[in-house]
Order: structure tokens, then sequence, then C-alpha cells
């Protein structure tokens, strides 16, 4: 209809009528890309508010586990750091007791802290990152990522570096069983962890490779869990701020420096 209306008033000769169908026509193109873009803006702001909320969760999730985590962890490290004055005889002691036997014995074990965001992931996957207006938000999002790419590598490696003492000196090391009447996820029986002190403290390759996994152990703590985890808390506080989320102020896991 309009074409048709612009045809007539052309043919009259009648520009004023041109013009301001010309100007029906703009006014309408521009009306109509305002409200896609209205549109798009309110996609994007709900994409964004939902992404935030389930990224809100999955830090909280992935704390929780590294918080469990590194309880038990930096136990084992505090028990290792305590005997190592007494594996090189520096300190007199008769015996280890249960606990310090079986955290050397299992000084090779390390559990790596859980460290998946699939929103975030969601995000650079698809290409978004900009979409997420928060300036602060990204780039604790880009260096929680980092770092975590980083530890990822570094891993497998300092694994692989660690020595499996009872594999090694299979004679310091033996176990027993012991009747455990109050167990009831297993058969009955609780294993009992044998360390011969006089046999480590005389053995100077022994002492080295258990001072190397207690050194390695207390490195890969340090940077798994309080490296990166301040780069998570960092990203944690940034999406409390953008969603008016308040917490307790927590300190990250494995952010204590152990000596």
């Amino acid at each position: 209809m309009i074409l048709a209306r612009l045809s007539r008033a052309i043919r009259e000769q009648n520009w004023f009528a041109v013009v301001l169908e010309f100007v029906i026509v703009i006014a309408g193109v521009v009306i109509g890309f305002q409200i896609a873009g209205a549109g798009e803006r309110q996609a994007s702001l709900a994409y964004e508010r939902d992404l935030m909320h389930r990224l809100h969760q999955e830090i909280i999730n992935i704390e929780e586990g590294r918080d469990f985590q590194h309880d038990w962890l930096a136990a084992r490290r505090d028990r290792m750091i305590d005997i190592r004055p007494v594996l090189l005889d520096v300190e007199s002691r008769e015996a280890l007791s249960e606990p310090e036997c079986l955290a050397l014995m299992d000084s090779h074990h390390f559990a790596p802290p859980p460290d998946s965001l699939p929103a975030l992931d969601e995000l650079v996957a698809s290409g978004r990152m900009e979409e997420i207006r928060n300036e602060e938000l990204r780039t604790a999002g880009s260096d929680f990522l980092q770092k975590r790419e980083l530890a990822r590598q570094l891993l497998p490696i300092r694994l692989n570096g660690m020595n499996v003492l009872p594999d090694d000196f299979p004679d310091l090391f033996h176990i027993t069983l012991r009747p455990d009447p109050t167990e009831t996820d297993g058969d009955g029986w609780d294993r009992v962890s044998h360390c011969d002190l006089s046999g480590m403290q005389a053995s100077p390759p022994f002492q080295m490779m258990a001072v190397q996994n207690i050194e390695h152990y207390r490195d890969m703590i340090a940077f798994d869990y309080g490296f990166v985890g301040e780069s998570l808390t960092r990203l944690h506080r940034a999406v409390d701020t953008e969603l008016g989320i308040a917490h307790m102020t927590q300190p990250a896991a494995g952010s204590e420096d152990a000596s």
C-alpha cells in the first residue's frame, strides 16, 4: 500500500507526499530495529542472569569439595612435616604413631581439587564471555581459567615425581589387621600401619625420598588448593557482587602458609 501511494505521489509530482511516505518507511524500519534490539538485549540480560546463578551454585559446590579434601590433605601434610626431624634423626623418638606411619606410607597419594565450572566453560566455548558486562567478573573468570589450566598441566608431572615408599622400601613398612566391631561399611577389620623407624633413620636413600615426597606434597597443596583457590575466591566474590549476595567471608582452602 505504501508503494502504491508513493508511486501515485511521484506521478502527480506531489513531493510533500513523497517525502512523507519516505519518512514513514524509514521510521518504521528504525522502530523495527529498536524493537528487535531491545528484544536481543533482554534475552542477553536474561541469559547472563541465569548463567550467574548457575555459576554461583557451581562455585559453592566445588568450594565445599575443596574444603573437605583440603582438611584431610592438610592433616596428612602436617603429620609428615612434624616427623621430618624424627626421620632425619634430629629429634629422638622410639617410634612413629600409627597416623604418622600411615601418612608416610600414603605420602604418594594426592587428591586433586574439584575445579569444574560448566557455566564458565560454556561461556568460553560459546564465545560469549564478552556478554558479561561486569569487568571484574570477566577478569576473575579469566584468571581462574588460566590458573586452573596450569594446575591441570602440572599435576601429572608432580604426581609422577612422587616416590611410592612402600614399594621402594618394603622392609620398612608392613600392615596388620585388628578387629573393629564399630565398623559398619567394611568387613569388621581395620588396617594398622607399622613403620620401622630405626631402619628409616639408618637409610639415607629412604630419608631423601621421604623428604622429597613431603616437599612435593606441600607444594601441591599450596598450588592446587592455595594459589588456584585464591583465584576461585576472587571469582566467587565477583559473582556475589553482581548478584547482590552476602556471605560470611572465609579463607580459601589451602591459603595458609604451612611450614
